[in-house]
This record gives C-alpha cells, structure tokens and sequence, in this order.
C-alpha cells in the first residue's frame, strides 16, 4: 500500500500549486456525494451533487458529503460552486497530511484524520477527512465509501440536539467531534491488548509472541501520539480564531473537543507508560527464566564436583592404592558417592534451590 501511494504521489511532481491529483490508494471506490438543506423547520436530502438544489436552498444551512476522492472532476466542480482556494481543494486530494487548520477569506479548511484499529492486524488504519465550513454551507470530503457521519445526519434529519437551530460552524463542530470521539474507541482497544498482553506475560511469562507483540503495539501507540499532537494545536486553532463564521455562543462546545483531544494525548502517554512497564516485566521474566536455568545447572554442577573428584582420583594409575585391590571397592565407593549425591540433593532441597 506505501508502495502504491508512493507511486501516485510522485504524479504531482513538477505540477503547479493548485493542481487536483488524488494521492490516496482508494482508487476502487468510487465518489459517492449526499447533499443536505436545512433550518430549524425543514429538512431536505438528496443523492448527488445539484447545482439547482442549492440555488433554491440557498437560505438554508447546506452541507455536501463527498465519500470517495477519485473523482476529482467532481471536486473541482463542487469547489468552484463555493468559490473554495484551490490550494484547499488540493489539501483534500493531498492525503496522509497531518491534521491542521487552514483560514481562507471564505471559510475555515479542517483537515483531521479518521481512525480505526485493525484488531488482526494490530495496526491504525487511517483516512482523512477534510472539511471546509462557510457562510451557511459545510464541505465535508472522506477519503473512504463509510458513512462516518451517519449519526450526525441522523441527529439533524430528527431534528435531536441543538445541530438544527446552529449554523454551519455548528454543524462543523459536530464533525469534528464526531471523529474525535472515534479515537477514544481506537484508545480503548488498544488498552484492551495492553490487559490481554500483561496478563499473557504473567500466566506465559517470557515468550517471542509476547515480544512481538509489545514492539507492535509501541509502534502502535506511537502512530496514534504523533497523530493526536498536531490535532491538539489544530483544534486550538479552531477554539481560538477570529473567524466571523464562528459564534461566541459555539466556543464553549469548540473548548470542550480541544479539551477532549488533551484527555485522549494523557491516555496514549498513560498507555505508553504502561508499555514501558510491560516490556520491563518481559525482559524481567526472561531475566527470571534465564537464572532459573542458570541456578539448575549451578546446582547439577555442583552435584557432580565432588563425585568427578572421588572418580578423578580412583582414576589415577598409581601402583600403590590399597582401595584397588579391595574386593568390594567398586560398590562401596558407588555407594558413597551415590550417598553424596542423595544428601547434596537433600541439602538444597531445604535450602529451596531445587
């Protein structure tokens, strides 16, 4: 999948600014838009992407739902429609970037990404989401066919919460804090297999899949930091701009995602803790592991010290050696060293090294 998105990125080589290529790996899914009017009385949903629908519902909030970026024809088409920068239009087609807050004469540009966690794969699947908030009008644009904002339709389209009687940057807010709270989801698996891995490690001990996974899960725990930090200064951004488009009576919901978005970065940092424990129990284990073997072969050695002693010296080819010529000398010199033995083995046995 690098190798691909690698390959289409350099497609933009040498294009100049403003240039409308898709860089993302979704080439098999096709756009699919859903365009919304509505105010606090009335609310309108069709398929598709209507010149006509917009101009007779241009006093209501609008907001296009753009899922799939392979159509850029479409994009253009949509950004010309609401005299979006091209530069903006290009950061929608321009995925993997990191979260950010771009204002422009229009309207403010919110580009975040979208998570999920691959359980088998023990990995972050990510898609960026941009959106584009103006004068009654919000542009959302996913990178995947998902309906991500199904709720947030769902809240509108029945009339549920404050969403109806806000204005776009309302509306703005609503999807942004919908994403955001998808990263606790991410949060809470994630801390799921740090539990599963502590316990595997005291019922196992020290094992290579233990091993295995714990550096997967650091890298894991790594990508999700490196993708909340600059959505902590992102969100900021939107709390503290000076935008008209923002009402002083929606700062307070705008304060409470930058609040949500600290709380998530305490987490992974708690999570990271919590790896840094686990893999300090795991080289502790094998630590353990290893003196055990260690102490079992110390104790084996010095079991046998004293018998190869008593055969090194009946080895000897010594003419004089009275306890050669005894007739019983083999037995009896067999049965002290198996009474050595026996007594060693008891001794460390009380001492508990056995």
């Amino acid at each position: 999948m690098g190798k691909k998105k690698q390959k289409t990125k350099l497609r933009k080589r040498g294009l100049p600014p403003g240039t409308l290529v898709y860089t993302g790996d979704r080439d098999a899914h096709p756009a699919h838009v859903l365009t919304i009017a509505y105010n606090e009385i009335d609310y309108t949903e069709i398929n598709g992407f209507d010149d006509a629908f917009l101009l007779q519902h241009k006093e209501f909030v609008r907001w296009i739902d753009v899922r799939g970026l392979t159509d850029t024809t479409l994009i253009e088409k949509i950004g010309h429609e609401f005299t979006i920068h091209p530069l903006a239009l290009e950061d929608v087609l321009n995925t993997g970037q990191r979260a950010k807050l771009d204002e422009y004469e229009n309207g403010l540009f919110f580009s975040l990404p979208n998570l999920r966690f691959d359980h088998d794969n023990l990995e972050i699947i990510a898609e960026q989401v941009s959106i584009f908030v103006g004068n009654r009008f919000v542009l959302s644009f996913q990178e995947d066919p998902d309906d991500t904002f199904a709720f947030i339709r769902n809240r509108c389209s029945e009339s549920i919460g404050r969403l109806r009687k806000k204005s776009s940057d309302y509306l703005a807010y609503s999807l942004v804090d919908n994403i955001v709270d998808g990263y606790y989801l991410v949060l809470d698996d994630i801390e799921n297999h740090l539990g599963q891995l502590e316990e595997n490690l005291h019922t196992n001990g020290a094992n290579p899949v233990s091993k295995a996974r714990i550096f997967e899960l650091k890298r894991v725990v790594n990508q999700l930091r490196q993708r909340l930090l600059p959505l902590r200064d992102a969100v900021t951004r939107f709390y503290r701009t000076d935008s008209e488009l923002i009402d002083d009576a929606n700062r307070l919901y705008l304060r409470d995602v930058v609040d949500h978005v600290a709380q998530l970065i305490d987490g992974v940092d708690n999570e990271r803790e919590i790896l840094a424990g686990i893999e300090a129990l795991f080289h502790a284990e094998a630590s353990n592991r290893l003196n055990h073997s260690m102490r079992l072969l110390t104790v084996i050695s010095t079991i046998f010290i004293p018998l190869t002693f008593i055969v090194g010296i009946y080895g000897m080819n010594f003419d004089n050696m009275p306890e050669l010529r005894q007739p019983n000398g083999y037995f009896i010199v067999l049965g002290i060293m198996g009474c050595l033995m026996v007594g060693m083995m008891a001794y460390f046995k009380v001492k508990k090294w056995l």
